[in-house]
C-alpha cells in the first residue's frame, strides 16, 4: 500500500498536538510521529541525510547540492508545514572542496525531539563509543519503515540511472553487510531483484536494480516523485 502525504490530515493533527512547536523543550516532545514522516525521515537517512544529538534529543539534518536545490525545498515545506523545522526558506550554502573549488548547497534541520532518539541510536548505535563522526549503519528493523514513500525519496537521494540499462543507488556510506540487508529487503518486501556492485574504491558498493525490475520499481515509487527528480525513472 502507497502512504502518500496527505497534508490537510497531517496539518490538522500538528495544529492541535503541541510537540512541533519550537519553544517545548526536547524533552516535552514526544510526537506522536505521523508514518508518512517517519518514511521521509527514514528514506532520507538512506541518502544524504544524516542525524545529531543535541541535548535530550535528536534532530535531523537535510543536504542537498544547489542543483538539485528544488528537491529539497520541497522537502523543506513538508516538514516545516507539519511543524518538524522552522519555516525560514534554505538559503544557499557553500564549502570548499578538498579540490580547492566552492560547491554549494542547501541545508536544513529538523527540531530537536527526544522521540527521536530511537532512530539515532538504529542508525548510529555505536556513537556513544566511537564519538561524532560514526558511520551510519541499515538497522535491522529497516523492512518496518521502507515504504513507497521513503523507497521514493531514497532514490530522490542517491538513485541514478545505469548505463541506460537500469537503476543504482549509491550505497558507497555502507557495508556490505548492510548492502545485502537492502537488498535482501528490497526482494521480500516489493520482488525486487537486485545486484551488488563494487564501485571501483576498496570497501564500497552500490546497489544495481536490472532494467527487468524498473517498471515495478517505478509503479512503485512514481505516485511519490519530485518533478524534478523524474528523470531519474523515465525512459
Amino acid at each position: 500500500m502507497c502512504h502518500r502525504c496527505d497534508l490537510s490530515e497531517l496539518l490538522l493533527i500538528t495544529t492541535i498536538l503541541p510537540f512541533s512547536c519550537p519553544k517545548v523543550s526536547s524533552l516535552k516532545r514526544i510526537g506522536p510521529h505521523n508514518y508518512d514522516i517517519l518514511s521521509i525521515i527514514i528514506g532520507s537517512l538512506l541518502g544524504d541525510a544524516t542525524m545529531e544529538k543535541d541535548g535530550y534529543g535528536s534532530r535531523f539534518a537535510f543536504y542537498q547540492a544547489k542543483i538539485n536545490g528544488e528537491y529539497l525545498l520541497w522537502l523543506h515545506q513538508i516538514i516545516s508545514l507539519l511543524g518538524y523545522s522552522k519555516e525560514n526558506i534554505p538559503l544557499i550554502q557553500s564549502i570548499k572542496g578538498i579540490d580547492g573549488q566552492l560547491r554549494y548547497y542547501y541545508r536544513f534541520r529538523t527540531y530537536t525531539y527526544s522521540s527521536f532518539n530511537w532512530i539515532y541510536d538504529e542508525f548510529y548505535p555505536s556513537s556513544s563509543l566511537l564519538g561524532k563522526g560514526v558511520r551510519k549503519i541499515v538497522p535491522k528493523s529497516i523492512e518496518n519503515f521502507l515504504s513507497p514513500l521513503a523507497l521514493a525519496i531514497w532514490l530522490m537521494d542517491d538513485g541514478c540511472k545505469y548505463k541506460n540499462k537500469g537503476l543504482k543507488f549509491s550505497t558507497n556510506g555502507f557495508t556490505l553487510k548492510d548492502v545485502k540487508v537492502l537488498a535482501s529487503v528490497l526482494e521480500n518486501k516489493y520482488g525486487l531483484i537486485t545486484a551488488i556492485h563494487k564501485t571501483g574504491i576498496v570497501n564500497q558498493y552500490s546497489l544495481y536494480i536490472p532494467k527487468s525490475n524498473l517498471k515495478e520499481l517505478i509503479k512503485i515509487v512514481k505516485p511519490h516523485i519530485h518533478p524534478t527528480m523524474a528523470y531519474k525513472i523515465e525512459n
